[in-house]
C-alpha cells in the first residue's frame, strides 16, 4: 500500500509540475520518505459537540454531512439540522444511506462505495473529493489521538493524505483539535476495516461516501491589481502583479 501511495504521489507531482517530497533512493522504503505537510481539501470543520449539535449524541454522521454541505454549497446547516434532513428522529447513528439522503436534500449528489483500499482513497482525495468514512473510534482513542469516546458507528471526513498519514476532520471534539487530524495510514486502515466487523455488516468495511463532483472553490476578486508576493505575507517581497 505504501509503495502504491508513493507511486501515486510521484504521478500527481509530475502532472502538477511540482514536488512535495524528495525522490526516495532505491534502498529507502517508501514508508520512510519524508513529506511536507500536504495541502488539505477546503472543507470547513464542524464539531458534533456544542451549540447546534446538542440535540443528539450519535451525530457524527450529521456533522460530517454538514461539513460537505458547507464546503460545496456555502449553506451552513448545523448537525442538528442535517440530522433532520437525513430523516432520522431517534438518537442513533445515521447510516451512509441516510447521510446520502441528507446531502441530496441540500442539493449535493454523492455515492457510496465499500471494500476500498488506501490507494483508492488516495485517488479519491487527489481528484478533489473529500470522503466520509465510518471508523472504529476506539482505535483512535487507544492510539492517543483523542480523549473522547463513543460507541457504535463513528464518521470522519478524509480531507488529505500522504504516504505516512490520512488527514481527518474528526467531529468528536469540544474544540478544533479534530481539524485535519493526522492519523497513520495503517491505523486508519484498521479502524476503517474493523467498523464493518462491529456493525456485523461487510457493507461498512472500508466504505466511503463520496461526492460525485470535485470540490471547486470560487472567489470574487474586487481589486483591480493583485500583488504576487514571494511568500504568504503582505510583508513579503512583491514579485509581480496581475
Amino acid at each position: 500500500e505504501r509503495v502504491a501511495l508513493e507511486h501515486i504521489r510521484r504521478v500527481v507531482d509530475s502532472i502538477l509540475g511540482e514536488t512535495t517530497a524528495p525522490a526516495p533512493s532505491p534502498d529507502t522504503p517508501a514508508a520512510q520518505t519524508i513529506v511536507n505537510q500536504p495541502v488539505l481539501l477546503s472543507v470547513p470543520y464542524i464539531r458534533q459537540l456544542g451549540a447546534g449539535a446538542d440535540r443528539f449524541s450519535f451525530d457524527s454522521g450529521a456533522a460530517a454531512g454538514a461539513m460537505l454541505v458547507q464546503a460545496y454549497s456555502g449553506q451552513k446547516p448545523t448537525p442538528d439540522e442535517f440530522f433532520g434532513k437525513a430523516g432520522q428522529t431517534s438518537d442513533a447513528s445515521l447510516t451512509l444511506a441516510q447521510i446520502t439522503a441528507g446531502l441530496t436534500a441540500y442539493g449535493l449528489a454523492s455515492e457510496i462505495r465499500s471494500g476500498l483500499k488506501l490507494g483508492d482513497l488516495a485517488l479519491i482525495l487527489v481528484t478533489g473529493r473529500p470522503a466520509v468514512l465510518p471508523v472504529k473510534h476506539e482505535l483512535l482513542r487507544e492510539a492517543g489521538l483523542t480523549g473522547e469516546s463513543t460507541s457504535g458507528i463513528h464518521y470522519v471526513v478524509a480531507v488529505g493524505m500522504d504516504v505516512a498519514n490520512v488527514y481527518l476532520h474528526d467531529p468528536l471534539r469540544r474544540d478544533d483539535a479534530g481539524r485535519g487530524l493526522a492519523v497513520p495510514s495503517l491505523l486508519l486502515y484498521r479502524a476503517w476495516t474493523q467498523i464493518g466487523l462491529d456493525a456485523a455488516s461487510t457493507a461498512l468495511e472500508r466504505a466511503a461516501l463520496i461526492p460525485r463532483l470535485a470540490l471547486i472553490r470560487r472567489v470574487r476578486v474586487t481589486a483591480s491589481i493583485l500583488n504576487i508576493r514571494k511568500g504568504p505575507s503582505t510583508n513579503d517581497e512583491i514579485l509581480g502583479q496581475v
